[in-house]
């Protein structure tokens, strides 16, 4: 397992699908709410909000929300949906305001050793704009891992890559990596 995960990667981490004007480091605060309804059942909650480029305002509020199941202690199935109110200003200046609804289905394995997990997830989306006709179809892979630190903290590492089929917004296309922290 772990071999393969090492493979995986050096795979992600020697992509790049992000165009050169959209790489940029962000800000991205994020609270999270987890509800276990029992062993095998979890309800997943999220708020965030997101900078972009080099504007120091808020670019985008968003909410998401996923009933998962687990069907052991290493692999889960999710699915849900989120709403994403965004803000950004073109090239030329122009502010574009849109919001997008995303219906979404995951599955995912971790791995946990002692104080490490690793974690690989696979989701796909269904975007839905309310500023544009159509609809964008988006593959996601996500590798991370997490180091507990005492009782509370975490540090949090990974990357993600991210696939959209249609043409609409193909520009989006992304290879995001993270560093954080988690207190719980």
């Amino acid at each position: 397992k772990l071999t393969i995960s090492a493979s995986v990667i050096l795979a992600v981490s020697s992509a790049g699908a992000q165009s050169v004007h959209n790489k940029h480091i962000s800000w991205w605060p994020a609270y999270y709410l987890r509800y276990s309804i029992n062993k095998k059942w979890l309800v997943n909650t999220d708020l965030q909000a997101r900078n972009f480029a080099k504007q120091p305002t808020v670019g985008l509020l968003a909410v998401r929300s996923g009933v998962h199941y687990y069907f052991n202690k290493h692999w889960s199935t999710a699915i849900g949906a989120a709403w994403f109110h965004q803000r950004q200003e073109s090239g030329a200046g122009k502010k574009i305001v849109s919001d997008e609804v995303r219906l979404w289905e995951e599955l995912k394995h971790e791995w946990k050793l002692k104080k490490w997990q690793l974690i690989n997830q696979f989701r796909t989306e269904q975007r839905h704009w309310t500023n544009q006709q159509g609809l964008a179809f988006r593959f996601r892979y996500r590798l991370a891992t997490d180091l507990s630190i005492g009782e509370k903290w975490k540090v949090l590492a990974g990357n993600e890559l991210m696939w959209q089929t249609s043409k609409a917004r193909q520009n989006w296309d992304q290879y995001r990596a993270w560093v954080g922290g988690e207190y719980a």
